[in-house]
């Protein structure tokens, strides 16, 4: 097997099973954009993949392998009709979380809503994201595009030993607005499906107000929401 054809296998191993991503310490970036973003941020790159007459967007000091036209498309969940691709590093755990607030996803199983709880966190000014072991790969493909370069942004901590442990059901606690949001918190959203388990550390349950007749909002949003009401009381804003 030449030595294309080899990465170009770990391209797809890596795209199709979080062991391989564990194993090697490797990721896969889709796309000219997310390339651009984690070489912006320092992510250390290990190969870029172009299909014929495409320009990676950016000038790497790694290999640079050009794949024939519709190959990138069909590696696993790379479904990507740009034509660029690219493994790299993972980077390391930070020890602690940093900062005064923190988001932590607690049992997230769809890699799109975790990227989205990424890129929300990020925006809403969180230094730190952590990933409970029950969730989802925060390297899983489908995560890194969905999160748009924020995964690329910030630290991902082991724990979030940080001021008070806020946990997000839809039908218990305090409405978001109506609590202090200000000082050290950590931010903790649960599944999908289930949603914070009952039982789950945390010091205060906090809700969205919605209108009646509206069960609950996607984790995703509800996680924007409430990651945007820290940041609008943050920037001078009060409780209401």
């Amino acid at each position: 097997m030449s030595s294309r054809n080899s990465r170009v296998a770990e391209l797809r191993r890596l795209a199709q099973k979080r062991r391989d991503r564990t194993a090697t310490g490797k990721f896969v970036i889709d796309g000219p954009r997310l390339l651009a973003e984690a070489a912006d941020a320092g992510i250390e790159l290990v190969d870029v993949f172009v299909e014929p007459g495409v320009d990676p967007g950016v000038a790497v000091d790694v290999p640079l392998w050009t794949v024939a036209e519709g190959v990138l498309a069909k590696i696993g969940s790379v479904a990507t009709p740009q034509g660029v691709a690219a493994t790299a590093r993972i980077p390391d755990l930070a020890p602690l979380a940093d900062g005064d607030f923190v988001v932590e996803l607690e049992g997230v199983a769809d890699p799109g809503n975790a990227g989205t709880i990424v890129r929300s966190a990020v925006a809403a000014g969180a230094q730190a994201v952590v990933f409970s072991p029950g969730s989802v790969d925060p390297w899983n493909p489908k995560t890194v595009r969905a999160s748009a370069g924020a995964l690329f942004r910030v630290p991902l901590a082991v724990a979030a030993p940080v001021g008070e442990r806020l946990g997000t059901d839809p039908h218990q606690g305090d409405s978001c607005d109506q609590v202090d949001l200000t000082g050290p918190l950590t931010l903790v959203v649960g599944n999908e499906s289930h949603g914070l388990d009952q039982t789950a550390p945390v010091d205060r349950w906090v809700s969205i107000p919605m209108a009646d007749g509206v069960e609950s909002l996607n984790v995703a949003a509800a996680t924007t929401v409430l990651c945007f009401e820290i940041a609008r009381q943050r920037r001078g804003g009060h409780a209401l």
